[in-house]
């Protein structure tokens, strides 16, 4: 069915591949290693009539536990790093930035984080406000990720993405479709565009200060108990006509420790639920859905999660 340069694997277990370790197989798990592969394992999933997922690092999704049908595209390999000046030939960047900046073009499947280290170690600022955030570079543009008061759109010149029949488009920034933890991925050819690549206009800066800022940034996060258990971070957005954070409203309804089965709202964090070694997806969707009942039941407001359910629920 697939002839790819990359890997193929059917039944994998897609519990090894997000930060909540839950989840059943994958019908089929591909890494193509490049375009030339991805274009080929999206034909062939239109020639069988296939449902395809596309996996960034796994961080904000909650697989079924009976897995996920057709075929899981893990996009690891698409990892390049490079950086322009905004009018080198062939960037395409010039016309987009007028400002002279630097520009950094970056693989879909590259960390994030370590987007933003190897990007402030060498005194380019910009993306250093998501070191420390797991997933990868196509994942927060999806979900147009967003810590500190900063976006990631607010650093976009254009992305590359392909459509299902493998064609290849450039697209430039439009602020009006992007908004708080949405994209126009989310929607845009029905949600099935696949992420490519992006470029990003970024701000000559100071390497020690940029690390500097990184290592206290990965330190609250460690402080808030992020890596402490296996968890998705944030289960739920904030809102601001709620007066308060959403944590602030869980903890308020009396529900940090409330467990189902292996999973509970974290101790330490009332906005992280974890997996504390044995959760079925199940109850981590259980979970979460309980939660957001209480909290409406008690407050009127309707949080809205920010993990995805994926799969066969």
């Amino acid at each position: 069915m697939f002839n790819i340069k990359g890997m193929v694997i059917a039944s994998e277990p897609m519990w090894r591949h997000t930060t909540f370790a839950a989840g059943g197989p994958a019908d089929l798990f591909a890494v193509p290693a490049d375009g030339k592969d991805l274009r080929s394992l999206l034909a062939a999933a239109r020639r069988e009539e296939k449902d395809v997922f596309i996996l960034g690092g796994g961080s904000n999704i909650l697989v079924a536990d009976s897995g996920i049908r057709g075929l899981v595209v893990d996009t690891r390999l698409f990892n390049e790093y490079r950086v322009e000046s905004a009018g080198d030939k062939g960037s395409g960047t010039g016309r987009e930035t007028g400002s002279g900046k630097p520009v950094l073009d970056i693989g879909a499947g590259l960390p994030v984080s370590d987007a933003a280290w190897m990007s402030g170690s060498s005194g380019l600022g910009g993306l250093d406000f998501l070191f420390g955030m797991p997933g990868t570079v196509g994942g927060a543009l999806w979900m147009n990720a967003r810590c500190y008061d900063e976006e990631i759109s607010e650093k976009i010149l254009w992305i590359e993405a392909m459509d299902r029949s493998g064609r290849i488009s450039r697209i430039t920034m439009n602020k009006k479709e992007w908004g708080y933890k949405h994209s126009p991925f989310q929607t845009r050819n029905g949600g099935e565009l696949t992420i490519l690549r992006a470029a990003f206009s970024m701000s000559p800066g100071e390497p020690s200060a940029l690390k500097t800022g990184m290592r206290e940034k990965r330190d609250n996060r460690e402080s808030k108990g992020h890596y402490k258990a296996p968890c998705a971070g944030s289960a739920f957005k904030n809102n601001r006509a709620f007066g308060a954070p959403s944590g602030v409203l869980i903890e308020k309804c009396g529900l940090k420790g409330l467990r189902i089965g292996g999973a509970s709202v974290a101790p330490w964090h009332a906005n992280i639920i974890i997996n504390e070694g044995s959760a079925k997806a199940a109850d981590i969707r259980r979970l979460l859905d309980e939660v957001a009942g209480k909290v409406a039941e008690s407050t009127g407001f309707h949080m809205e999660p920010e993990v995805l359910p994926v799969g066969d629920w």
